[in-house]
């Protein structure tokens, strides 16, 4: 998901920021573990034909424009409450382009000239163009990553799921992780029963431990239930670790990765 907003440099950069982080905010506030953030990218339409030559610069104006509003995440009401969120959740914001980060995978600046210089008109196009498609790319090899690449029937799948979800209740966020569940059921065998379990202490732990912690505490448990099962079974010999361990922990890892791809993250 991209987010792209065409504006007139008459309009002020610190308005269209916040309604930035306004929206980016609402978005957390109606869905949990969503596996990728968005990208945004700023069209400064009509810009100054004097500016500098090289404001024209994709880079350039990025790092012109979020300088000129840096320190105004201590002065802006709206920065410095979005700002405590994210501080009393330990991470340090020092600046409106770290506050920007905590909500969008980039930030991306383009200028677009006024009328009189058709070929700067249409070189600040294609630079348009070319950042939304690094964004789509960038955002496409992060899903790729996680196992969260949707093809179009479980894209459907995904709508009908948060279709059903806020018509029925527009308060609890929607979670990506159940809807995943939805189109790949955990399987029950004892791999899928412990992460079953890890995912119901993540849930009661929310932003109190991380996917690795979570099951580092599990480790003496899971330990206790091969035994049992052993005992069961009255299984002869020497226990077998790739069946009990290295085949759980493969499967567990697999749903892991497509299914909490931010288990370690779970602010976002």
């Amino acid at each position: 998901m991209h987010t792209y907003m065409l504006i007139n440099v008459n309009r002020t950069i610190e308005d269209v920021l916040e309604k930035l982080i306004e929206w980016a905010a609402a978005a957390l506030e109606t869905s949990s573990n969503q596996p990728v953030l968005p990208h945004a990218i700023i069209a400064l339409n009509a810009s100054e034909n004097s500016i500098h030559p090289a404001l024209w610069d994709v880079n350039a104006a990025t790092s012109s424009v979020l300088e000129s509003v840096q320190r105004t995440v201590y002065r802006n009401p709206k920065f410095k409450r979005f700002a405590q969120f994210w501080r009393e959740r330990h991470r340090s914001i020092e600046s409106v382009e770290s506050l920007l980060l905590s909500y969008y995978s980039s930030v991306r600046v383009v200028r677009i000239p006024g009328l009189g210089r058709p070929k700067l008109i249409s070189n600040q196009i294609s630079r348009l163009y070319t950042e939304i498609s690094s964004a789509c790319q960038g955002a496409r090899l992060s899903k790729r990553s996680l196992r969260m690449l949707l093809d179009s029937g479980e894209l459907q799948s995904y709508l009908q799921y948060a279709f059903d979800h806020f018509s029925n209740d527009l308060d609890t966020p929607f979670d990506f992780v159940k809807a995943s569940f939805a189109n790949s059921p955990i399987p029950s065998d004892f791999g899928g029963n412990i992460l079953k379990l890890a995912i119901n202490i993540m849930e009661v732990w929310r932003d109190k431990l991380d996917g690795p912690t979570i099951f580092k505490e599990l480790s003496h448990l899971i330990a206790s239930c091969i035994m049992l099962d052993s005992a069961r079974n009255v299984t002869k010999g020497n226990c077998d670790v790739e069946l009990y361990v290295l085949w759980p922990l493969a499967d567990m890892a697999r749903h892991c990765s497509k299914n909490l791809p931010r288990v370690s993250c779970p602010l976002r």
